[in-house]
């Protein structure tokens, strides 16, 4: 090929927005952190280092299910399992999750994590100039997959004087916006990541039924759902699905189960048309037959996430009396496994930096804005993971 040649030129309009568009997240695909850690360790002489970035379940998955993995890898022909294709629908989870739910198992599409639903979502939906409604500060991917398809954010800010909680000022202002600028698709995760406060109730149901009035798309993602479901439950907006055709509800088994290894992830809508759109843009395989297996597996132990919401809540107490008194931080209390807090005399930057130098990762908020620049993004760990985190906060 001639080496005088722009390559750029040869890949197509999306390809190019995508390259333009693109803003690192909580972890970006250039970032190596095998390599970033060893760095660590070698710069600062560190004997061990604690992931706080990641807003995963610490603890990992259920015993029962690590016990299983175990016996599995014992007692199966291995390079008879690991030859076959997996299934294309997956029944038994599918079943279960629809059981959970109440909803009918042929809503379920099952995806590798929740990044390639929001991806097939954007890619099914959005078009060059479309408008989509975002509050912020939100997950990241909503704003950089719709920004990938050409599409137009439209931020309404939460108010960190609200401690970013929805008010009726917010709701207001959202139903304002929806009205006059008619978007084809609005995105909310709830909780939300990364403040970890959910949406209180009687906003939900208004959102889904004016956005209908406006042929407007709702989905809510639910990662940090489980975090806030009732025990041997699920507090969800799929409850809204046998009434709102326009609304597609996300979840999956990377955060509180601690499957994130496992990369499945599931959406819940009841259009039928959606539903085939969705799939055509799926990879035809797109999780293995053990991912399947073992995150169906987990679904027969859902009280441990009882345990899990149990020990979230007793760390979260333990944390917050750790730095309450420390005058130079501050805090957004959350429902969540994630939490946001900033020092008043660092940038989040500069906090990040620091808190590595001890041997801590934590995350970036992606953006530019005041919020991102002060505040950052840490999981609610162990609580020896906390406490060294807290003595840390102390120090500086």
């Amino acid at each position: 090929m001639n080496n005088h040649i722009r390559t750029k030129n040869f890949f197509n309009m999306g390809t190019q927005r995508a390259l333009y568009e693109r803003e690192d997240g909580y972890i970006s695909k250039e970032f190596y952190i095998s390599e970033h850690i060893e760095s660590l360790v070698k710069k600062y002489n560190l004997n061990r280092i604690i992931r706080l970035d990641l807003g995963q379940n610490n603890d990992g998955c259920d015993i029962s299910v690590a016990e299983k993995f175990e016996e599995f890898i014992k007692t199966h022909k291995t390079r008879e399992y690991m030859k076959n294709y997996p299934e294309f629908v997956c029944r038994d989870l599918r079943q279960k999750i629809a059981y959970l739910h109440g909803i009918d198992k042929d809503w379920i599409l099952l995806s590798a994590g929740l990044d390639q639903l929001i991806n097939l979502i954007g890619s099914a939906f959005l078009e060059l100039n479309d408008k989509v409604l975002i509050n912020t500060p939100s997950f990241f991917l909503f704003e950089d997959y719709s920004k990938r398809m050409g599409a137009i954010p439209v931020r309404l800010k939460l108010a960190e004087v609200n401690n970013f909680r929805w008010t009726d000022l917010t709701f207001n202002s959202y139903m304002d916006i929806l009205k006059k600028l008619s978007p084809k698709l609005i995105w909310i995760a709830n909780p939300n990541n990364p403040t970890g406060v959910s949406i209180p109730e009687k906003y939900i149901r208004p959102i889904i039924q004016e956005a209908s009035n406006h042929y407007c798309f709702v989905v809510f993602d639910e990662a940090y759902g489980e975090y806030i479901d009732p025990f041997m439950g699920v507090n969800s907006t799929s409850k809204y699905l046998n009434e709102f055709s326009n609304l597609i509800v996300l979840r999956t088994f990377s955060k509180a189960y601690g499957l994130a290894n496992l990369r499945v992830s599931y959406a819940m809508l009841n259009d039928s048309d959606i539903f085939e759109a969705l799939k055509l843009h799926r990879p035809y395989y797109p999780i293995s037959q053990f991912s399947f297996d073992f995150a169906a597996l987990a679904m027969d132990n859902i009280g441990y996430l009882e345990k899990m919401r149990i020990d979230i809540a007793i760390r979260k107490k333990f944390f917050l009396d750790s730095i309450r008194q420390m005058k130079k931080i501050q805090y957004i209390d959350s429902e969540t496994s994630i939490m946001m807090i900033r020092h008043l005399d660092y940038t989040s930057d500069m906090l990040i930096e620091r808190l590595e130098q001890d041997g801590i990762i934590t995350s970036k908020i992606p953006g530019n804005t005041k919020i991102e620049n002060n505040y950052i993004r840490i999981s609610l760990g162990t609580e020896e993971e906390l406490t060294l985190l807290a003595y840390t906060l102390s120090l500086i």
